[in-house]
């Protein structure tokens, strides 16, 4: 008898006595719904494999940085559109690292992180292929009048100093964890915001934004929230959020890609050192022009 394990909507995962089966759904989530599925989905498929050998799935399932989560979804919709045969599903919430993680145990066919492979992750046989680049950005809720940041008040923020925004509305400040990319990436502006950063982290009470989609939640929903994201989540997801100039400079894709905005996130997508030809037919259409027109338009160019 066969006993049915749903862990996500996309997905369904039959386990026998013979081993577990993986069946993709074709399904869209809305953001808010999809993010917070968080590792329910890759416990159970850890559990399960306990029961025995993964079995081959007609499908493919990406996991990992959730910057780019949002755009796998649309390249996704649109690589099933051309190929029917296989349907492209997100697993949210792993992060860069627990997607390399899940990809090398079998669990999910192919991992999107926002950093490069460790030595050790090379090792065990991962390989990553660069495929664009994002700009990193401050954001505040869209409905705030705030459309711009310093590098001296960005400080003087994470410090304390600077606690209200210029029509008197208090300042918040959304943090994420100290071995997050975002967090080296803030604090490689310069090294007052370094010490900044350092100061705002060891504040009792802060609030810690797990992921990627944590964050852009509390910048939507926090008043006077400012805190660290990507173009390429804001637009993908369609996020009620403002990237601000930073010193002036607009994080355009056009300004990004020539330097005239600093600040940018390197997007990979990793996989085993021999790849199945559904990941190598999903590489490749998202290295073709109809896939760059898909990271051009959700906030993302190749370098």
């Amino acid at each position: 008898m066969i006993t049915m394990l749903p862990f996500n909507p996309c997905l369904t995962v039959a386990a026998s006595a013979h081993g577990a089966i993986l069946r993709p759904r074709a399904c869209r989530l809305a953001p808010s719904q999809a993010w917070r599925r968080g590792r329910v989905g890759l416990v159970a498929l850890a559990l399960l494999l306990g029961l025995g050998g993964l079995a081959a799935a007609e499908g493919l399932v990406i996991g990992g940085s959730g910057a780019a989560l949002g755009t796998m979804q649309l390249l996704g919709s649109e690589f099933h559109a051309k190929n029917p045969d296989v349907v492209v599903s997100t697993e949210p919430s792993l992060g860069s690292a627990g997607s390399i993680k899940a990809m090398l145990a079998g669990a999910i066919g192919l991992a999107v992180t926002s950093r490069p492979l460790t030595e050790d992750e090379r090792k065990l046989g991962a390989v990553e292929i660069e495929y664009a680049r994002t700009p990193f950005v401050f954001a505040v809720s869209a409905d705030s009048k705030v459309d711009r940041i310093t590098t001296q008040q960005l400080a003087d923020i994470y410090v304390g100093k600077m606690t209200a925004w210029a029509d008197g509305s208090p300042v918040r400040i959304v943090l994420r964890p100290t071995n997050d990319i975002d967090t080296a990436i803030v604090k490689d502006i310069s090294e007052e915001v370094r010490r900044g950063i350092l100061v705002a982290q060891a504040r009792p009470g802060v609030r810690f934004s797990v992921n990627d989609q944590d964050a852009a939640n509390d910048l939507e929903k926090i008043t006077g929230a400012v805190g660290p994201s990507s173009l390429a989540l804001i637009v993908s997801e369609k996020r009620a959020l403002r990237a601000l100039k930073f010193d002036g400079k607009e994080p355009t894709l056009a300004n990004a890609a020539d330097g005239t905005y600093p600040f940018y996130k390197r997007l990979f997508l990793v996989t085993g050192s021999k790849r199945s030809a559904t990941v190598e037919r999903f590489i490749a259409f998202v290295q073709s022009p109809a896939g760059r027109k898909i990271l051009a338009n959700n906030g993302q160019w190749v370098p």
